[in-house]
């Protein structure tokens, strides 16, 4: 059995016309005939109904296409991994994020690719699909809120941190120390939309539920950035995690921590099946860095 039968056939079972899947492939359609009956012989077994109107797969055709392109993805994987390493690229990683934990994600690859920089990351926004990616396979690690469903996953907290409020700085609760949920129950919150944090949106809301009291949402936005020029303008004022904060500081905008604040979780996860050789450098050298980091 060759490779290219492999092609062929998945193209046929695509095409399900031998003419049109010869064309596709670049070649007469005798050719393929011969090596798909070449492919059925040494199989055994029939891959495809032929009848002098149309080509349809057996149960078998159907199984074996299947099982094919699994075989013609991962020949396409090693290769590329093969030439990686031609490169110098001995690994690659997968990691997903959601913009508010942006600047976490920033800082751990930075720290890893000091330490593995043969190693070729690529991130991945799994705003709204959430740890979905992560069980499909589709991400190696994800950053996280806690807490999340941690079927099939392991889960590890890397950060603990508290909340802030945002507000212009001529604002009258600006001169405050610290701000409260009472207070911040009278004025209007920019919120960010609960399909891209539900973890984080849920708590919010919760503080405010807590005490019988109601948040007054003036906009829902998911942009970072655009929910600070609302509050420039005057539309609201904006809760955010404190390792947010720091990327968000700006010209008339200050920020004071929220009383009572629980604390927000954000943790790592990925698959307890993953077997890539790059996941536990990786997590380990999150680990140590944000934990590092937290406790300067």
């Amino acid at each position: 059995m060759e490779l290219r039968q492999l092609r062929y056939f998945i193209v046929l079972s695509e095409e399900l016309h031998f003419s049109r899947a010869a064309k596709r492939l670049h070649l007469s359609q005798p050719p393929l005939t011969r090596q798909i009956r070449q492919l059925e012989q040494e199989l055994g077994v029939n891959l495809l109904y032929r009848t002098t109107r149309k080509v349809e797969l057996t149960d078998a055709g159907h199984t074996f296409a299947n099982e094919a392109r699994q075989i013609i993805a991962r020949v396409a994987h090693a290769s590329g991994l093969a030439s990686q390493a031609n490169r110098g690229v001995v690994g690659e990683l997968v990691v997903g994020y959601t913009p508010a934990r942006a600047n976490i994600v920033a800082t751990a690859v930075k720290a890893f690719s000091k330490l593995y920089s043969n190693v070729r990351i690529t991130l991945r926004d799994m705003s709204g699909q959430g740890v979905q990616l992560i069980r499909d396979g589709r991400i190696d690690v994800g950053f996280v809120a806690q807490p999340i469903d941690g079927t099939g996953l392991i889960v590890k907290t890397v950060r603990r941190e508290r909340f802030v409020v945002a507000l212009p700085e001529k604002h009258p609760l600006a001169t405050r120390q610290s701000i409260s949920i009472r207070e911040l129950a009278k004025e209007p919150i920019l919120l960010f939309p609960r399909y891209s944090n539900p973890v984080g949106y849920d708590i919010l809301v919760g503080l405010f539920r807590a005490r019988d009291l109601s948040m007054t949402i003036a906009l829902e936005v998911e942009n970072l950035h655009m929910r600070m020029e609302l509050l420039r303008a005057g539309f609201g004022l904006c809760v955010f995690r404190s390792s947010v904060a720091e990327i968000l500081y700006g010209k008339d905008v200050v920020f004071r921590p929220l009383q009572s604040s629980p604390t927000a979780q954000v943790a790592i996860a990925y698959s307890a099946e993953n077997r890539s050789h790059t996941l536990p450098l990786f997590t380990d050298c999150v680990k140590q860095k944000l934990n590092k980091k937290r406790t300067n």
